[in-house]
């Protein structure tokens, strides 16, 4: 692992009416591009510490009340992708993404995503430490936590005061482990933050967050449909949760796991014969090309699906071209 690479900045010692604008500044520079706003008529108070350690980047804030806003703008200006686990040492704080929305006391830990529009409004003196994970990582860890981007978990109960207590002594600590333990340590970190806001098997039943990631299953399934081996046990072990959790989720909305990529491909099938740019392509070929491994079952299908086979189908819609 690399040494550590630091940053650190502070308002003091410079002009007041400079200060905000400076302030501005270093905060994109480390904290991604966001349209802020603060009480700067006269002078602004604000310290930024950024440290990278490879892929993670911790940042500690001390400021003056802040407001942000993160648009879609902002966001293509290309920063790399990372979900931020924050911790509120002191002050209070409006954060909302999404369709979720919180507010932060001192000791609430909360989630947001760098990839999507953001919204914080700190009304007075903000104290915060943040960890910055790449996306990938968090992804694995927790499946759907891009659902969970907006909320918080108290820091004085249960497994959130566990993750308090461990974020402020790794915030304290990092820079004195031994390289080579580092990386262990930010794993379970990633792992610790995962039980934490991973929610419970209540909070799953029939909620909003139910819905929302049967959605994202949806999206992973259309995103795959040529693959063969396609099925209940490959997209559960993507989403890390059991089949039977699987086809819990598609039974509660009124649908099969199977029968949902069933009609996916025999639509997407129907949509390549009528593609006059894919003249060249056998039905066999389209059938293979949308994650079918049997002509004759896919057939089949086609006509009790559509009521007519993939050829009539196909030279029902060139005549009709």
């Amino acid at each position: 692992m690399q040494e550590p690479q630091a940053e650190t900045w502070t308002t003091r010692g410079l002009p007041g009416r400079q200060q905000f604008r400076n302030f501005q500044e270093v905060f994109e520079r480390t904290h991604f591009h966001w349209d802020l706003k603060g009480d700067c008529a006269d002078k602004y108070h604000g310290s930024i510490v950024r440290r990278h350690f490879d892929d993670y980047v911790f940042t500690h804030i001390e400021a003056d009340p802040l407001a942000g806003r993160r648009t879609a703008d902002d966001i293509k200006r290309g920063d790399q992708p990372y979900f931020c686990l924050l911790y509120l040492e002191a002050g209070h704080s409006h954060l909302a993404q999404g369709a979720n929305q919180c507010e932060l006391t001192p000791g609430s830990i909360a989630l947001w995503d760098s990839t999507r529009p953001a919204f914080f409004d700190a009304k007075s003196t903000l104290h915060q430490f943040s960890l910055l994970i790449p996306h990938r990582t968090a992804k694995l860890a927790l499946p759907g936590i891009e659902d969970l981007c907006g909320m918080q978990v108290r820091g004085d109960r249960g497994m959130g005061a566990l993750l308090k207590s461990h974020l402020k002594q790794l915030h304290s600590t990092i820079d004195s482990i031994d390289a080579r333990d580092r990386p262990a340590v930010l794993r379970a970190t990633v792992e610790m933050a995962a039980a934490t806001f991973r929610p419970t098997t209540e909070a799953l039943s029939g909620t909003a967050f139910r819905r929302s990631l049967l959605a994202r299953v949806q999206e992973y399934v259309i995103a795959n449909l040529a693959d063969p081996d396609l099925g209940p046990q490959t997209i559960a072990a993507a989403f890390r949760f059991s089949p039977r959790y699987l086809h819990r989720l598609f039974a509660e909305f009124d649908m099969t796991v199977c029968e949902w990529i069933r009609q996916r491909r025999l639509g997407r099938a129907r949509v390549d014969m009528e593609t006059r740019g894919l003249d060249a392509l056998s039905i066999t070929q389209i059938a293979m090309k949308n994650g079918f491994s049997d002509s004759s079952h896919f057939s089949r299908s086609f006509r009790a699906e559509f009521g007519s086979s993939p050829r009539e189908w196909r030279e029902t819609s060139r005549t009709q071209s």
